[in-house]
């Protein structure tokens, strides 16, 4: 990508900058399992709809649970699996990044422009291999993140975004790469 790109990028995505940020401050400031605000505003950002009101509560209890555990995506991928019989790695993905932002996301985005591929949701280990393909994910954001590009990101974003310190650089390098798309 070039600096032009990227600045296009970076303006696509200034309204989900928006959204980010007011998740990000809401979150260590409230029970996450009973604010309705907070989870109104999470399941808009992640685009999660359509769940049962168990799916919910178990979700956001298990990251108020987790606030200060540092979990990772194997964890939650592991107890969503576990608890609610369901596999869930963009909901464990997303979960793990609100509490841990060095962590990446998992969506169809980030896995077509990280040249990954999602395991059949048929497959007997499907869990398994979720978790290979997102330490892949992990591995491809810390190659970018080192890179001449992924410091071209890092640079022209917090440029232009005023809040930029309240943003990791992995996410900085996600905002950019959520507006890519073929």
């Amino acid at each position: 990508m070039d600096e032009n790109q990227i600045i296009e990028a970076i303006e696509r995505a200034r309204r989900g900058i928006g959204q980010y940020l007011a998740i990000m401050e809401l979150f260590p400031n409230v029970d996450v399992s009973t604010d309705c605000d907070f989870q109104r505003q999470f399941n808009a950002f992640y685009r999660i709809r359509q769940r049962s009101r168990e799916w919910y509560e178990e979700y956001y209890s298990y990251m108020e649970r987790n606030k200060e555990a540092d979990i990772l995506f194997e964890d939650a991928l592991d107890y969503l699996h576990r608890t609610l019989g369901r596999y869930e790695p963009s909901f464990s993905s997303k979960l793990a990044a609100t509490i841990n932002p060095d962590q990446p996301v998992w969506d169809s985005f980030v896995l077509q422009n990280t040249g990954q591929r999602a395991p059949s949701y048929t497959a007997n280990n499907r869990i398994e291999t979720a978790k290979e393909v997102f330490q892949n994910i992990r591995q491809w954001y810390e190659d970018r993140m080192q890179s001449k590009e992924g410091q071209l990101i890092i640079t022209t974003f917090n440029r232009l975004v005023a809040e930029h310190e309240q943003i990791t650089d992995l996410k900085k390098i996600d905002f950019v790469l959520w507006q890519t798309r073929a």
